[in-house]
């Protein structure tokens, strides 16, 4: 999960040699403003915090803190003021959105400052978290696309390797020595876009996000019916990856479209109802100037 759908793009990079002290990820959403959570957890802060109460946190503006389930904490931070979509002690979900990108706190320019600190509060990198690399670059989601057509990355060479991020140097030996299992198909969750001259897929392993780069030689993109599907998301869990999990997986995906016409449909219902009150505090403001008039 990406923090903009669309186009993310990384204008400074956690502790690159340009800033070593930078304990997180900034980012900007070329396509889309809004920020959305890339975990789920609790949210722990939604607001800010004034430079008069002392310490550092004033120069993340608004920001929001989620209390993730892994015990990490994900922070987002120079949202716009008044955009919080989220309160403390709300749930929150994977692509939840959270607010606005915005230029709040010690910010030069509207971006999204990342940052995410393990259980003893020490921050890591935040890159892979967010669905991008380490490096100053632009990297593409395709959220509203993933998994409506049941992509499924079909591997065709025992060569082909598992990524933790979208980086030929981030192999993933923890899984099967770092490799993907020949002849079978693993659930495509988007097409990240391309980065380091390959182009990247997030895919669904043994329960877990991973990536896998494209290459014509050692695997291919497939469309697979519902049918086939199932039967690929089986043969998947009888390499590791656990049927059960991956029907889950299947059965979410199918729900996505309809989740997001009915986001649509609020969205459109708040715009409606924020054009009402605009309408009505116009005739107020008009009903208030005539009335001064006629004082």
């Amino acid at each position: 999960m990406m923090i903009f759908k669309g186009r993310n793009r990384v204008t400074s990079g956690f502790r690159l040699a340009a800033r070593p002290s930078h304990n997180g990820i900034d980012l900007v959403g070329d396509d889309d403003k809004t920020v959305h959570a890339v975990a789920g957890g609790t949210v722990g802060f939604a607001g800010i915090v004034p430079k008069s109460a002392g310490g550092l946190t004033w120069q993340w503006g608004y920001y929001i803190r989620v209390d993730g389930n892994d015990n990490r904490k994900y922070y987002y931070c120079h949202l716009a003021a008044g955009s919080l979509l989220v309160r403390v002690g709300q749930r929150v979900q994977a692509g939840t959105a959270l607010g606005t990108m915005g230029n709040t706190g010690y910010s030069f320019g509207a971006h999204t400052h990342f940052e995410v600190r393990n259980a003893y509060g020490t921050p890591v990198d935040p890159a892979s978290y967010a669905g991008v690399r380490n490096a100053v670059g632009t990297y593409a989601d395709t959220t509203d696309k993933e998994d409506n057509d049941m992509k499924f990355l079909k591997v065709t060479s025992g060569k082909c390797e598992v990524f933790t991020a979208p980086d030929v140097n981030a192999v993933d030996k923890a899984y099967n020595g770092g490799k993907l299992t020949e002849g079978v198909c693993y659930p495509v969750q988007a097409e990240v876009g391309s980065s380091g001259g390959y182009s990247w897929v997030r895919i669904f392993v043994a329960g877990v996000q991973r990536y896998a780069a494209v290459l014509a030689d050692r695997c291919q993109l497939v469309t697979l019916s519902p049918g086939d599907a199932f039967t690929a998301c089986v043969a998947q869990g009888s390499a590791g990856g656990g049927a059960e999990e991956l029907k889950a997986q299947l059965e979410a995906a199918n729900a996505r479209a309809d989740a997001e016409a009915r986001r649509a449909d609020t969205e459109a219902q708040r715009a409606d109802a924020a054009e009402k009150c605009a309408a009505e505090t116009d005739k107020r403001l008009e009903s208030a100037k005539a009335y001064v008039a006629e004082v």
